[in-house]
């Protein structure tokens, strides 16, 4: 079966490294929910881009496909990186977002220390965000030591 056109469209539209790319992500991948099974040619078609193929991993899971590729550890923090983003731009600092946070933290022993050196245009910004959402002033400091480290090397 191959990919829609307007599948691919789609998922194209929603590459970047802008600060809107990460809500066009979560708005595609939103889209292409609605689609059905008839989107899954066109998001095997990405596994392997790195800004879609998160989107394509957790799409394809969440529709019960098989043989989902198992994403690397790099991958998984830049699609948090990305999720977080999105939901920054489309809640701002809701409920919602603070318990992501908070289980974010909770659930990956380290998470700061690794998350400051994602690839992704959104990093620092995220991390500051983290840092001003989780209700825990050590692990808000964490996040904010976190972003310090993210804009730094951005710098650089």
């Amino acid at each position: 079966m191959n990919p829609s056109p307007r599948q691919g469209e789609l998922l194209a539209a929603a590459r970047g490294g802008d600060p809107g790319a990460p809500l066009r992500r979560l708005l595609c991948q939103q889209a292409l929910s609605l689609v059905g099974a008839e989107a899954e040619p066109a998001l095997r078609a990405v596994l392997d881009d790195p800004e879609l193929g998160g989107l394509a991993r957790v799409w394809l899971s969440e529709h019960g496909a098989s043989d989902v590729p198992a994403p690397s550890e790099d991958l998984v923090f830049w699609l948090t990186v990305d999720t977080v983003a999105a939901q920054l731009a489309a809640e701002g600092n809701s409920e919602e977002l603070q318990a992501l946070v908070e289980g974010l933290a909770q659930q990956h022993n380290g998470f700061f220390a690794a998350a400051w050196r994602v690839d992704h245009p959104a990093t620092a910004d995220v991390l500051e965000a983290m840092g001003r959402l989780h209700p825990d002033k050590r692990i808000a400091k964490e996040a904010r030591k976190a972003a310090f480290k993210a804009r730094s090397q951005q710098g650089s």
